[in-house]
């Protein structure tokens, strides 16, 4: 049996279905705010809720070496700060082009979900 059907207990496997898959728009997002750092990063994305690859730092890290490697984000060592340095990320054009094309989608999705919420809904009345 799939896991994107309830089992026979009735439990929803749905509640963090591939969520992961928007470790890369809301990193472009968060750099689009300001350059930072991986840890950083790591921490800002945990503000957005969601759970999957970005709550495993690794994951943020191997993310933003395939962004940094595709142009979409560039990075620069900072050095003048005491401690050890820090590699800082910032957004390039390529990727706010990359956002954008994101955030259409996520729209699209949207009125999807919101589609099905209102077909739901119906049926509660």
């Amino acid at each position: 049996m799939s896991d994107d059907v309830a089992d026979i207990t009735g439990r929803c496997s749905c509640k963090n279905a591939r969520t992961s898959r928007f470790l890369i728009p809301a990193l472009l997002v968060i750099l689009s705010e300001e350059p930072s750092h991986g840890y950083e990063l790591t921490e800002k994305y945990s503000e957005f809720g969601f759970t999957g690859a970005g709550s495993d730092p690794g994951a943020v890290y191997r993310t933003l070496k395939l962004l940094d490697s595709d142009k979409f984000i560039r990075s620069k060592w900072k050095t003048d700060e005491p401690g050890p340095a820090k590699k800082i990320y910032s957004i390039t054009d390529k990727g706010s082009k990359l956002l954008s094309s994101w955030v259409m989608e996520i729209k699209e999705r949207k009125k999807t979900l919101e589609f099905f919420l209102k077909r739901y809904d119906k049926l509660k009345k």
